[in-house]
């Protein structure tokens, strides 16, 4: 039988002591996708950006509201002073109530201004979430890549030790000269202090990672899951620079400010249109709470005019129409920029495919086999020169590095042409 305490109880103390004592569970390796989810939640650039979306909604419907109304009192003695409450002295009050109206179509014309800026703001945090998970990708494929350049300097560094024991028996041999194992140390120090320089890159990639994570820098950072090498999409390019023009949030906003813009136009129209007021008022003896008190009801009407020669309203038109055109050239803009970029992000991935092509398949290839003859013909006495080796080693890892720089360069190019068009290509 199952005993809770005897087994569940130590559990409970031996965990509260760990946590005591200041240890800490090794945290779990995390997925891209947990990063990107993490990001949208926690960051706070978009948490300001979803307020400001919250405040630009809200913004429509304080445009939409009627004006607000006024209510007057004015207490008048008509005798006597004017602190002279005495109901002998004829004392009267006037009440009235306003309610200002705006022409016909104005509000509605600036609440559909406000859900138009409204909808370029969401358009404009949508561009800025993009930006964001494209800088989130391209951080976990440069942690990615420094950390596959740390796995082979480690090998690296076994080549080094490995040509460093072929020139230390040499030299007991009397086959070569003691600088040959002195150049091989100096070759392995110089590796080890770019390893060291990289692991600080590294970290540094850690802490703008927990940067756009919205969490403390100096948070472990490790991410799970091995990354494709991108292709090219299925899509040619022109069919991608359609699809932005659909998908693109920067885009949407240009299209949502020039609505806007078009909408202040027709507002601006109706400002020639005169508003008015109704007015509601009593004339009516201080004992108000006295219905027989009351004498008598106004009921009001009155115009605000537009300017004299409607020199205020013609400019305000000619302010709105000007807007208007910034807004349609902005647009414009907008889209040559979109399709500039993706453009260059498509042209921008070819390049990087084909030249992790060349390297994996041909360039990468020969180095290795290079460096296997020339420290096989080293180490046997043959004719390969000391120095020959460092080259060809030399050679092995600049070929490994450009493989490396390549995917990386081909997966950021990848996530670019992403954002730019809106969404993943297929």
């Amino acid at each position: 039988m199952f005993d809770f305490p005897r087994v569940i109880l130590p559990c409970a103390w031996l965990a509260a002591l760990c946590l005591g004592a200041g240890w800490a569970l090794p945290a779990r390796a995390a997925t891209l996708a947990e990063l990107e989810q993490i990001l949208k939640r926690d960051n706070p650039q978009l948490q300001q950006a979803r307020q400001a979306i919250l405040a630009a909604q809200l913004q429509a419907s304080i445009a939409g509201a009627l004006p607000a109304p006024q209510f007057s009192v004015v207490e008048q003695a008509n005798t006597g002073g004017p602190f002279d409450f005495n109901h002998a002295s004829g004392f009267y009050a006037y009440y009235n109530l306003v309610q200002p109206f705006l022409w016909f179509g104005k509000r509605t014309l600036a609440a559909d201004i406000a859900r138009a800026q409204a909808q370029a703001v969401a358009a404009q945090y949508q561009t800025l979430e993009l930006q964001l998970l494209a800088a989130l990708k391209t951080g976990v494929s440069q942690l990615r890549a420094l950390e596959q350049q740390l796995r082979f300097m480690d090998e690296d560094r076994q080549r080094l030790e490995q040509i460093k024991q072929a020139s230390r028996v040499r030299y007991a041999n009397h086959a070569a000269a003691y600088v040959d194992y002195l150049n091989a140390q100096v070759a392995a120090s110089s590796l080890d202090n770019d390893r060291f320089a990289l692991q600080k890159q590294l970290e540094t990639t850690c802490e703008q990672i927990n940067a756009l994570l919205g969490r403390p820098s100096a948070t472990p950072l490790s991410v799970e899951g091995h990354e494709e090498v991108p292709h090219l999409p299925a899509e040619p390019l022109q069919a991608l620079i359609a699809q932005a023009q659909q998908a693109n949030p920067s885009i949407a906003a240009s299209q949502a400010q020039r609505t806007a813009a078009d909408q202040a136009v027709q507002l601006a129209r109706k400002a020639f249109w005169p508003d008015f007021q109704l007015s509601l008022g009593s004339y009516a003896d201080p004992s108000v709470v006295q219905l027989q008190t009351q004498r008598l009801y106004a009921l009001g009407l009155s115009l605000s005019l537009p300017t004299w020669g409607l020199r205020k309203e013609r400019a305000g038109l000619d302010q709105a129409r000007a807007q208007l055109d910034e807004a349609r050239a902005a647009e414009e803009s907008t889209r040559q920029q979109v399709e500039q970029t993706i453009a260059a992000d498509y042209h921008a991935l070819e390049t990087a495919l084909k030249q992790l092509e060349f390297t994996r398949d041909r360039l990468l290839p020969q180095a290795q086999m290079a460096y296997q003859l020339a420290l096989r013909g080293y180490a046997s006495g043959g004719d390969i020169a000391f120095s020959e080796l460092l080259q060809a080693q030399s050679g092995l890892r600049a070929a490994e590095l450009a493989r490396i720089q390549a995917e990386t360069a081909a997966r950021q190019a990848y996530v670019n042409l992403a954002a730019a068009v809106g969404h993943d290509p297929q």
